[in-house]
């Protein structure tokens, strides 16, 4: 028997991303797509006083040791229409560019995140512990977006990490950077320290991986 080794079409990128620091990864007039700006990133964060905070689970349970956060669900409307988009021409750019995924769309609710540092260090800081994005029953999830919505100068601990090799990689985090990722890369979010932390994440889902 011989094998015989498939062309790569495209380069199998950890993660990719749309860095807030630089000019070029932001979208341009008419355009819809890229980093957030600062004025966005507000307006985002302000959706947290229009909308129901929900309770965020880790496989329909909650689990504080686990994961613990404030979270607000964002479903699609003529008023975060424009936010919707935004996630939807990002990544089918950078999935056409780097993984060639075949993807439907974004699933489920977007979720506004904030991790906030308790005064009482006896209690559980907010965090997400070592986890993958899909699975037994998230198995329709492909590719996983988050979006620092925060000054980084607001804030000690709370880094998202991404576990592709021994080493983490350090990922940017200028106010308004998405990053993007397929959803099977362990990652976390480790414990706030001090301030508060803002993020918006959401998943890109399609047929399952085979």
């Amino acid at each position: 028997m011989v094998w015989i080794s498939p062309q790569q079409k495209y380069r199998q990128i950890k993660y990719a991303c749309y860095d807030a620091s630089q000019k070029e990864h932001f979208c341009q007039p008419g355009e819809n797509w890229g980093a957030l700006t600062a004025q966005e990133c507000k307006k985002v964060i302000s959706l947290s006083k229009q909308i129901k905070p929900s309770k965020p689970t880790v496989d329909g349970e909650m689990k504080p040791e686990f994961r613990q956060v404030s979270a607000w669900g964002v479903s699609y409307s003529e008023s975060t229409r424009w936010l919707w988009e935004r996630l939807i021409n990002s990544v089918q750019y950078a999935n056409n560019k780097w993984w060639n995924y075949e993807i439907y769309g974004i699933a489920d609710h977007l979720q506004l995140l904030c991790y906030e540092a308790s005064e009482n260090q006896a209690s559980i800081q907010d965090h997400y512990n070592k986890h993958i994005d899909n699975g037994e029953i998230h198995y329709y999830r492909k590719i996983s977006i988050s979006v620092q919505l925060s000054d980084p100068q607001n804030y000690e601990g709370s880094e998202l990490k991404l576990y592709t090799q021994r080493e983490t990689d350090k990922l940017p985090k200028a106010r308004g950077t998405m990053v993007l990722f397929p959803s099977f890369i362990l990652h976390e979010v480790t414990p706030i320290i001090k301030g508060k932390r803002w993020a918006l994440v959401c998943w890109v889902c399609g047929p399952q991986f085979r």
